[in-house]
C-alpha cells in the first residue's frame, strides 16, 4: 500500500494522545514557534507559566501560558509529522482549539522580499497530510482570508497565495522550484500542508503565516536565513502573532 492508500478512516486508532496524557482544558489559543530565539525573548520578556509538557523520546516540549495575553505558548519541532504529532498532544493537555503558526519560507519569488506570506493552499509534497485527507495535489488553508483581514487592519504589508509543503530541504531541485512557481506557488516550507490536514482531521482552527528567508533563484540565495535579520523578523511575527490570538479571543 502505497502513501496514495494512507488514509483509513474505517478503523479505529490503535493509539490515541488520551491514552497517554490526561485531557484538559487550559485555554483556546496557542501560538507556536519554531524559533528558539523566539523561545527565549518570550521567557526573558513576558509573564510566563509552565502549564504542561508534552514527551518525546529526545525530551519535553514545555507549554506555557502568558499571563497577560491568556494565551498558550510552546516551540515546535520541525518538520510535517513531528509537529503534528505535537500539535495533536498539545491539544490534548491543554484543550486549545486555534493554533497560529509562524515561521521562514524559501522564498520562490524575489517580489515579495521582506513581505508577510499568507498561505491560501499548499502542495502536498509531503508524506503526513496523505495519513489524515484524502489524496490531492494541494489542500486549501483554512483562514488564510481571516488572516489577511488581520493582517490588513493592522498594516501589516502581505500577500496571500499558494505554497509549496516539502519534506526534503536538499531535494528542492531547479526543476520542481521552477514547477512550482509556474503553478503560482510563492514560497516552500516544511509543515503547511501537513498541519492543516491534521487539523481538518481533529476539527480544530489552524492558522500559519511565513515570513520570507532564503531565496530559490537560479542559485540558492541565503539572504537572511541564520542572520541578525532573521532573528528581528522572528521576533516581529511573535507580535504579529500574539496580535491574531487577541483577534481570535474576541470572537
Amino acid at each position: 500500500m502505497g502513501i496514495l492508500e494512507a488514509l483509513d478512516l474505517n478503523s479505529k486508532r490503535m493509539l490515541e494522545p488520551s491514552q497517554i496524557y490526561d485531557q484538559k482544558h487550559i485555554a483556546d489559543v496557542c501560538v507556536v514557534t519554531f524559533s528558539i530565539h523566539v523561545k527565549e525573548h518570550v521567557l526573558e520578556n513576558y509573564a510566563c507559566e509552565t502549564v504542561a509538557s508534552v514527551r518525546f523520546a529526545n525530551g519535553e516540549i514545555p507549554i506555557y501560558f502568558l499571563k497577560n495575553e491568556n494565551v498558550l505558548f510552546y516551540l515546535s519541532p520541525i518538520g510535517a509529522a513531528i509537529s503534528g504529532a505535537a500539535l495533536e498532544e498539545v491539544h490534548c493537555v491543554t484543550g486549545a482549539n486555534h493554533f497560529i503558526f509562524f515561521g521562514s519560507c524559501g522564498l520562490l519569488n524575489e517580489t515579495y522580499k521582506n513581505q508577510i506570506i499568507i498561505p491560501s493552499s499548499a502542495y502536498r509534497e509531503e508524506g503526513f497530510s496523505y495519513h489524515y485527507a484524502k489524496p490531492s495535489d494541494y489542500i486549501e488553508i483554512e483562514n488564510h482570508a481571516y488572516l489577511k483581514k488581520v493582517l490588513d487592519a493592522n498594516n501589516v504589508e502581505n500577500v496571500t497565495g499558494k505554497v509549496w509543503t516539502t519534506d526534503a530541504i536538499f531535494m528542492e531541485t531547479i526543476d520542481k522550484v521552477n514547477k512550482r512557481r509556474e503553478e503560482g506557488c510563492l514560497c516552500v516550507d516544511m509543515e503547511s500542508s501537513g498541519l492543516q490536514a491534521l487539523a481538518n482531521y481533529l476539527d480544530i482552527h489552524f492558522y500559519i503565516f511565513f515570513f520570507t528567508g532564503d531565496i530559490l533563484k537560479d542559485v540558492w540565495d541565503q539572504a537572511d536565513i541564520g542572520n541578525q535579520k532573521e532573528k528581528v523578523k522572528q521576533l516581529d511575527c511573535f507580535e504579529i502573532a500574539l496580535c491574531i490570538a487577541q483577534e481570535i479571543l474576541k470572537k
